[in-house]
């Protein structure tokens, strides 16, 4: 029970503060529980910080994972929307993922654990997907991994540019221009 209380103060301090700035009496203050309790569910730091990246992480995957069947196109479109919504959902996770100041599809210095086998699979299934649409002759030629890394440097930018200026912007817009990028990075020009 703890653990669930502390990851979601924790979540909330480390998006104000940074990872760096974050201290535990900070995340004990904003769970409302002693010092003592935190270190009892959490070795430290790192060990908190992995624990609530790992989780939405796990989260986020599973709910891509229930878009991807059907033709590649299709199946990019519905994970962009599916990854958006779910990060604009969860404002203080996107603002932490934004202030490690990394590119997200490389990994993360701030946590010198690896990121989950998890994403490492996600990863591969969307270079998968890509390929695919390569092979049908949807998608334009190239490298898919490295695709699949640019597209995740749109949907980077493009909410952070969100977050900075337009927070108050329907989500769906938003959803709607990464989706425009992303199919204009990824598709093959009519008449080629």
């Amino acid at each position: 029970m703890y653990r669930q209380v502390i990851t979601e103060a924790a979540e909330a301090v480390f998006a104000e503060k940074g990872f760096a700035d974050a201290r535990m009496s900070d995340v004990a203050l904003e769970a409302g529980v002693s010092v003592k309790t935190v270190y009892a569910s959490f070795a430290g730091k790192v060990e908190l910080f992995q624990a609530i990246r790992d989780r939405r992480v796990e989260e986020v995957i599973a709910a891509t994972s229930l878009v991807d069947e059907g033709p590649p196109l299709g199946t990019v479109m519905n994970r962009v929307r599916v990854s958006v919504e779910y990060l604009l959902a969860h404002p203080n996770f996107l603002r932490i993922h934004l202030r490690e100041g990394n590119a997200w599809a490389i990994q993360s210095e701030v946590v010198a654990a690896d990121l989950p086998d998890r994403w490492r699979d996600d990863m591969a299934d969307q270079a998968k997907t890509i390929q695919q649409g390569i092979d049908e002759g949807v998608f334009e030629p190239g490298d898919p991994e490295l695709l699949v890394k640019m597209m995740t440097a749109v949907y980077q930018v493009q909410l952070a540019d969100w977050l900075e200026r337009e927070e108050n912007a329907p989500a769906d817009v938003l959803v709607e221009r990464i989706q425009r990028t992303v199919r204009r990075l990824l598709c093959r020009a009519p008449g080629d």
